[in-house]
Order: structure tokens, then sequence, then C-alpha cells
């Protein structure tokens, strides 16, 4: 089977693929079957690889191929050859891109002629924007006033991306927030606020690690900046937390991570708070974003405020 899902409305088109890929993934018992390849970042021979490998573990495969837009023209031709093998196969094949798969000749039309299911992801008309900033807000239980619907249609309608960016930030009016952890300038503010954001991210305390970041940035600390320190301060919870559990005293840990007792103190209470399983998937996204953005496939500040604000 052969889907197609493409445009340039890339949110609903990507959240189109959540759903797929999550629906496989229960009716499969596993995500062991399932192959994603980004097809600009890779070889004709590593395509060719992938695709010929079987999984070991189920009898079906998901295989999610994107950008075939972006791809050198050698991985489009071989690509191309096996659309009739992917349309006949009983394994699941997704070719995703915000690029057109349009036109009488081509890639896209050998595609599209053999696909089980095209759907185009168009950017929104007025209309089409009202009708999504309500379902969403609907979904998440968000209310919104006229006033504040306006408001952001008026900034924001086509964009689905910075619709749901807004009505993240909408959301948070109503939710407590805990002014105890927002510590004024002063001694080490910069740890004390990224310690504070650690745990706010790994507790899914959305409204506080929003209010920590803002807080951050109006401090005049860059995104980046913030990036760095984040994932510095997650890898050291995560290597203070496998010390702990081997049983390494605290009083060694400094001298074993080469970090200040401070931060190992600190570290050690985040460790205590969030799993290790939270903490990894943390340190993931945020991995995640800094490849995109030195692919130039992302904006730190956005990926930063879209990670934040999806706890």
């Amino acid at each position: 089977m052969l889907y197609i899902l493409f445009g340039q409305d890339t949110y609903r088109s990507r959240k189109k693929l959540r759903e797929i890929t999550d629906r496989f993934y229960a009716l499969a018992g596993g995500r062991e079957s399932a192959v994603r390849i980004v097809l600009p970042e890779s070889s004709r021979q590593e395509v060719e690889l992938m695709l010929k490998t079987g999984s070991l573990f189920r009898d079906k495969q998901l295989i999610v191929l994107e950008e075939p837009g972006s791809a050198t023209a050698d991985v489009v031709a071989h690509v191309e050859k096996q659309l009739p093998q992917f349309a006949k196969s009983d394994d699941i094949y997704v070719l995703w891109d915000r690029m057109p798969f349009n036109g009488k000749a081509g890639f896209g039309a050998v595609a599209m002629g053999h696909a089980t299911k095209v759907q185009e992801f168009s950017r929104l008309t007025a209309e089409g924007s009202a009708r999504f900033l309500d379902e969403e807000a609907r979904l998440r239980s968000v209310s919104l006033s006229a006033m504040e619907k306006r408001n952001i249609l008026a900034r924001f309608s086509g964009d689905s991306w910075a619709l749901i960016g807004a009505l993240e930030k909408a959301a948070l009016k109503n939710e407590h927030i805990d002014e105890k952890i927002i510590v004024s300038a002063g001694a080490e503010p910069d740890d004390r606020l990224i310690f504070n954001l650690t745990d706010a991210h790994g507790l899914s305390e959305r409204a506080k690690a929003w209010q920590i970041y803002t807080t951050l940035l109006g401090a005049g600390m860059e995104p980046e900046n913030i990036f760095w320190r984040l994932i510095s301060h997650i890898k050291t919870v995560l290597s203070v937390s496998s010390l702990v559990e081997r049983g390494v005293a605290m009083g060694d840990i400094p001298r074993m991570t080469k970090a200040h007792p401070f931060v190992v103190k600190k570290a050690a209470a985040a460790a205590s708070r969030i799993s290790g399983d939270k903490l990894k998937k943390q340190h993931t996204s945020l991995v995640l974003l800094d490849f995109q953005t030195k692919q130039s496939r992302g904006d730190m500040a956005l990926g930063l405020e879209r990670i934040l604000l999806s706890i």
C-alpha cells in the first residue's frame, strides 16, 4: 500500500503522519518494524539497503520516505522504480513532502498513479483557519474569547504552526504558576533558572517552564544559549542519576563528573523527581532540534517554544 501526504501545511500533514504511525504501532504491537528515511540526507546506496532490509521482529512493515522533492536525482530515480512494488506490497509505504505532487509528468505524477490514497494539505484559507483553531481549541479544552480568537486569526490566519503556538500560549493563562520558582537576578541566576526549567520540563509543568523561559529571554539570554545550557544540564542529570543508581557516594560524584558540587546537588534532586525515560526523551527532542537547525530545517527559538509548549 502506498500513501502520499504532501502540501505547504506541514503541521496538518505531520499530524496525519503521526496518526498513521501511531495506528501502525498499535496494530503491530511495537515500533521495531517502522523505518523512516529522510531522502535528501540519504545516498542511493543507503536508500536501497534500507528498503531491502526486512523486519526481524514483525510480519508487516511501515516505511516512511520523506521529502523526495529535495532528494538527489539518483535517489528519486531509485524510489520511482520501486513505486509499483510499494503499491502491491502488504507493507505500508508513506511518501511525505512539503512540496507538491502534481503535474502530468515526473516523479509526482508516477507516484500519484500508483498511490492507494493521496492527501494534500494546502495552506489554510481564512475560513479553514477559523475551523482549525476551533477544533484544536476543543481538543485541548481551551476556551477562547471572541476577541482572543479574532486577534489570533488576524495575526496568524493561514499558518497552522503559528495558530497552534498562539493557542498554546493562550492556554497558559488558565494554569497556576508558583511564583517562588522564579528567582530574581543575583548569584548564579542562570544555573538556578536552567535547573528550574529542567525540573518544570521534566515534570510537565508547562506554565512554569514557559515563564522561566521567557524570564531568561527577558534577562537577555539568547535562545541558543538557553538550548545549550538546558541540554548540558539534562546530560548532567542523566550522568548523576546513573552514578547514584550504581551506588557511588555523593561526595565522589563532583570529581567523577567534573561538575561543581552545587550543580551535582541540584542534578541529584532533579533525578529523584524525574524518571530516566522522561529525561532521555527530553534529551532526544533537543538533539533533534539541534540537528534540524543545523540542516536549516528548523528555528532554535521556535523549536524551543514548541518543545516547552507541547509538554
